[in-house]
């Protein structure tokens, strides 16, 4: 079989042909006018969404630093504080113990003026007993003298008395 070109065009579909230069020319117009900036539009975006990833992650990557830096800041204030308290309890030990050896300062001292002062008192009181036996004695020796004893008498009651007075003085 031969084909002669004249033969061929009569029998080739020239509707079909047409189609196929029309679905050509819509390609290349798509293609053209709408695939190109579709395509370039996804490319940016693409490009976008790359660009914010990179800086989310950057960003995380920072969050992570800033947490770590601020937990690290957290537990050192919480060691200042720590120490600041430690050092009022200690210093707060210090004054109680300082306060306690000052009231036992004064303590003594009170009780020493007290033991001095009662002594005082002790030996007045006796200053005072010795002059009143005094005055007895020497009120009863009036007495016995009214009366004539001899001096032995005499001695012998003085002395009774002195020893009671040096007896009663003692139980004192």
């Amino acid at each position: 079989m031969t084909f002669e070109w004249g033969t061929i065009v009569k029998s080739i579909n020239w509707t079909f042909v047409f189609n196929l230069i029309n679905f050509a020319i819509l390609l290349f117009v798509l293609q053209r006018v709408l695939f190109k900036p579709a395509m370039a539009y996804l490319d940016r975006r693409r490009e976008r969404i790359a660009e914010h990833m990179t800086q989310a992650e950057a960003s995380e990557q920072e969050a992570g630093e800033l947490f770590a830096e601020r937990t690290k800041e957290l537990a050192e204030a919480r060691e200042r504080s720590l120490r600041i308290v430690e050092d009022a309890q200690k210093r707060a030990e210090e004054i109680v113990a300082e306060s306690k050896g000052r009231a036992k300062q004064e303590a003594d001292r009170v009780l020493q003026d007290a033991r001095l002062e009662l002594e005082q008192e002790k030996e007045r009181m006796l200053a005072d007993l010795r002059t009143a036996y005094a005055e007895i004695t020497v009120l009863g020796a009036e007495r016995v003298l009214d009366r004539e004893i001899r001096i032995e008498d005499h001695r012998k009651l003085l002395d009774q008395l002195l020893s009671e007075i040096d007896e009663q003085t003692l139980k004192v």
